[in-house]
């Protein structure tokens, strides 16, 4: 999916990437995790205690993504712990900025219990190049540490410069192509990872796993006709 016309990244390179993400995968996988809701409402509670009695503190909607305690899913608990998004887009900080709350089992799936979509209606595609240094206003911690890029918290690297920068995203759908904005994709480097692509109703989820080797990181695009939906991108602590 990925169009890697860079020529810094050796294939030997690519093949220690992506079996350090593998890793890296599976220690998220340890931690927590990307879900929805099923609900045949199309929304479901957000309630503060795991307590069909307790106050209710949000709501999520159809397609809506967020993170769940992957604990709780294992050991089938009846309550699910959430932890959902205050920025719609992940705009902002890279600290964890969040609700947490719980929702019902009943109401709760994982994003790989959708329906992986293989057809010709939905593309998606990033276009990706070398990370260039010029003109790019970089802050730092300490010495080295690179906190921030033109302003932006950084995803993908761990204190380092990134090695792929993305210049842009291609999406189409049904024939119409819909506009992503430079916003949404200047702060994300390194989208090397394999991409999964899930539909859900008339819906496009768009999910990948990416890393310098440390710096993981998950991003979850939420598509439809009307344009992006959401933006979830983080790890879960």
């Amino acid at each position: 999916m990925c169009d890697l016309k860079y020529k810094t990244l050796t294939i030997e390179k690519m093949n220690v990437l992506f079996i350090v993400g593998l890793f890296i995968l599976s220690s998220l996988n340890s931690r927590g995790q990307i879900a929805t809701i099923k609900d045949p409402d199309g929304w479901t509670n957000v309630r503060k205690l795991p307590d069909i009695e307790s106050a209710i503190i949000h709501k999520v909607y159809e397609n809506d993504v967020f993170w769940y305690n992957y604990e709780s899913v294992q050991e089938k608990r009846e309550w699910i712990p959430i932890y959902f998004p205050k920025n719609k887009f992940s705009l902002g900080k890279i600290e964890p900025n969040f609700i947490e709350g719980y929702i019902h089992r009943s109401r709760f799936q994982k994003l790989e219990w959708l329906t992986e979509y293989h057809g010709n209606d939905f593309y998606f595609k990033y276009q990706l190049s070398s990370f260039k240094v010029e003109n790019r206003m970089i802050d730092k911690q300490g010495a080295s540490f690179i906190s921030g890029i033109d302003g932006r918290p950084v995803w993908g690297i761990d204190g380092g410069l990134p090695k792929i920068q993305v210049d842009n995203v291609n999406v189409i759908l049904n024939g119409s192509e819909i506009l992503i904005q430079k916003i949404f994709y200047s702060d994300i480097f390194e989208c090397i990872g394999r991409i999964s692509i899930y539909k859900n109703g008339e819906t496009y989820l768009v999910h990948q796993l990416n890393s310098d080797g440390a710096g993981a990181y998950e991003i979850v695009w939420v598509i439809n006709k009307d344009g992006l939906q959401q933006r979830l991108v983080g790890t879960m602590i």
